[in-house]
């Protein structure tokens, strides 16, 4: 499997971003955005989608450019209008807002509609938790994506719906970013293009009937993905529809419809300014006795230990930077073409 430092992808992704027509600057933050996904381990969210970019940017879906303008807003909410520019720009556009009207008014909200695909939720809730606030974010799909069944059903009615939320902590920020299905629908990408099946329990193909085949997620008809939960589903179904209505209704981008919804990612961003609140020592001390508490759990049968959420991913980080980020064949040879069709050069690799 080709290895690739993250510097060296860094540098390969900006090029290829801004080889569609983007700023040098826009660039760099998108790539960025995707790389530190693949750093995380969420290797779904990482350069895996420049290519899929570069389509969207070919046929007009992303729109090279677009202006990021205010709809509405009150000293403390904004609903903002993305221009449908690429969802990583338009979302820290939304979280600087979030930020700064969260540190005025204690707590601020921001609703944002007509975006693109903004990558890993958590990257952004991980700001607030890094300005030492309270992140909380959600997002469908614009209305469209409809490939997870609801808790009873046996086809995609609703999208993926990831909730995130990040805190700050005695030493690393707390981090939970999660969807509300069984798992996200660019790992059941990943499988297939590795060529491996999936567990038991991610999917479902188009009759209704378990498979771990990922093929079967994107055959004609599609099957479809599991909501979070098993055999309590109606917990990640339950919260996935609420999702919709908090980052699709309140936003007016709309909620998980038919599938000829434009797809994209409509946004719900509330930050907290914890210090309007308890002093920002009081909370990390409150947070560190949870934490103490919690891992102060005798291990069950074959447990090694007790993690907090984010721990996985900021220990994936640290290894990747030092050994490098592990790009599946397909994915290379997608994205090594991707670069040949924007006259890139792909770097060598390992």
């Amino acid at each position: 499997m080709p290895t690739v430092s993250h510097e060296e992808l860094l540098s390969f992704a900006t090029e290829i971003v801004r080889a569609m027509g983007t700023s040098a600057d826009e660039a760099e933050v998108i790539a960025r955005s995707l790389v530190d996904a693949n750093l995380a381990g969420h290797d779904s969210h990482g350069v895996i989608r420049l290519e899929q970019y570069a389509q969207m940017v070919r046929v007009g879906a992303i729109i090279l450019g677009g202006p990021v303008t205010v709809i509405k807003e009150t000293p403390a909410t904004a609903l903002l209008d993305g221009g449908w520019n690429f969802g990583q720009l338009v979302a820290r556009r939304a979280m600087d807002v979030a930020l700064r009207k969260a540190r005025q008014w204690g707590v601020s909200t921001v609703s944002v509609r007509n975006s693109n695909h903004l990558g890993r939720l958590g990257e952004y809730t991980l700001l607030a938790a890094k300005a030492e606030m309270i992140g909380i974010g959600c997002v469908n799909n614009h209305g469209h994506g409809n490939i997870v069944a609801p808790f009873g059903g046996m086809d995609g009615r609703l999208a993926t719906n990831p909730i995130s939320i990040a805190s700050p902590g005695p030493e690393r920020p707390l981090l939970l970013d999660i969807t509300t299905s069984v798992v996200a629908e660019g790992k059941v990408r990943v499988k297939r293009n590795v060529g491996e099946r999936v567990p038991l329990g991610w999917l479902i193909n188009y009759r209704g009937e378990p498979t771990t085949d990922p093929n079967d997620l994107y055959t004609d008809p599609p099957g479809a993905i599991l909501p979070l939960g098993g055999e309590v589903a109606h917990k990640g179904y339950g919260l996935a529809v609420m999702v919709d209505v908090l980052a699709g209704a309140l936003s007016g981008a709309g909620c998980s419809q038919s599938a000829t919804a434009r797809p994209g990612n409509a946004t719900f961003f509330t930050v907290v300014d914890i210090g309007k609140f308890v002093p920002l020592e009081e909370f990390r001390r409150h947070v560190e006795v949870l934490i103490n508490h919690v891992r102060a759990s005798p291990l069950a049968p074959g447990g090694r230990e007790i993690l907090m959420p984010g721990e996985v991913e900021f220990r994936e980080e640290e290894r990747r930077r030092r050994e490098g980020i592990p790009i599946d064949p397909e994915t290379w040879r997608q994205l090594v073409e991707c670069a040949r069709e924007l006259g890139v050069a792909a770097p060598a690799v390992t």
